[in-house]
């Protein structure tokens, strides 16, 4: 079932969206961990004022700001491609996913496709 809402900028977002910004979140959260960085650590890091901010992506109700994509890698250390990849997998439509990376792309962080 692809049930939809709106999210915070009155854009609809699908149930199968939110999942996949969770995934994301979760990986966030525990590459964050395994660096041994709070979320008031890691907001100071990515110049974030609140750690709420962190917080709320790792929910999956905010996206990682496209132009810091770089930096939350490093700081995450995992490799920025691969973290790009999934931000647009996990932000973007799976059209927009599949055009660029193909249908039978596996995002290289979830192993997912």
């Amino acid at each position: 079932m692809n049930v939809t809402n709106k999210n915070g900028n009155g854009k609809r977002v699908t149930k199968t969206t939110k999942e996949r910004r969770k995934r994301l979140g979760q990986i966030i959260k525990e590459q964050r961990s395994v660096q041994g960085l709070t979320q008031a650590q890691f907001a100071s890091l990515v110049n974030q004022e609140y750690f709420t901010f962190i917080s709320q992506v790792e929910q999956g109700y905010v996206r990682v700001p496209p132009h810091d994509t770089e930096l939350w890698a490093r700081i995450l250390g995992v490799d920025t491609k691969a973290f790009a990849q999934e931000c647009v997998k996990a932000y973007e439509s799976l059209e927009y996913y599949h055009s660029i990376y193909g249908h039978d792309a596996v995002a290289p962080m979830t192993g997912k496709k």
